[in-house]
């Protein structure tokens, strides 16, 4: 009869402890559930890299664009729609890097996603890095070239219209660029004693230049009555066509 009795009441302990340990399970896994749903969803429609982190300071209220360093080759990034479930703007930035395009480069933040308990308002540092494939083709497309375009042909009372004829064309080619490294930077210096103009900048700003010398020297001939004797570039051909 006794051991009945234990065997009882060790029954009654049994399920006791199992009950007691039930609860706080239960209700770990509701807080979890709940604080999974509190999660405000972050929607961004699309746009590059600026539009991004103003979308990101609206919805979260942090001031991500005054440290953020953008460089100029990845202004134009096409930055692709996201939706995600986030309460720290880290969040968004790690996914978008989990996305591993090199055309979209790599968010570089401090402190980084492995913090705990740090505010993602509390960033000091966040920047968009290229990938360096990207790096190396722009230099390939961007490298810089200098060259002496000799001016005869030219007369010198047309050489101001010349001058400005290349500023708006450089103008012209950075506005209508498709992509970053169609770059139509650069700058020139005639020197009226040799009548030569020094080149320097990009091979597209170069070709640019070369054609309107070319051109130039075309018209003052066509003016004169006189026949063209120079053979204008491939560059210049084709600026003529148009």
């Amino acid at each position: 009869m006794k051991s009945r009795s234990k065997l009882f009441a060790l029954v009654l302990t049994s399920l006791s402890l199992l009950l007691a340990f039930i609860p706080p399970v239960q209700a770990r896994q509701t807080n979890e559930v709940n604080r999974t749903e509190k999660k405000r969803v972050f929607i961004f429609e699309g746009g590059n890299p600026i539009d991004f982190i103003v979308a990101l300071d609206r919805h979260f209220r942090t001031r991500l664009m005054q440290i953020l360093t953008l460089p100029d080759l990845l202004r134009r990034t096409e930055v692709p729609k996201l939706q995600v479930a986030a309460d720290d703007p880290r969040e968004v930035l790690s996914l978008y890097n989990r996305l591993q395009s090199p055309t979209l480069g790599q968010w570089r933040f401090e402190p980084d996603a492995t913090a705990t308990n740090v505010p993602g308002t509390n960033m000091n540092v966040l920047m968009l890095v290229p990938d360096k494939s990207v790096v190396a083709g722009k230099f390939e497309r961007g490298v810089t070239r200098v060259k002496a375009l000799p001016l005869a042909g030219v007369p010198d009372s047309k050489w101001d219209s010349l001058m400005r004829d290349i500023n708006d064309a450089r103008t012209y080619g950075e506005e209508t660029a498709q992509t970053a490294g169609d770059a139509f930077r650069g700058s020139f210096r005639i020197q009226r004693d040799s009548k030569v103009l020094i080149v320097f900048g990009s091979e597209a700003y170069i070709d640019m230049v070369e054609s309107l010398v070319t051109a130039h020297r075309m018209n003052a001939e066509a003016e004169n009555g006189g026949v063209s004797s120079a053979k204008p570039t491939r560059g210049g051909i084709e600026e003529l066509k148009r």
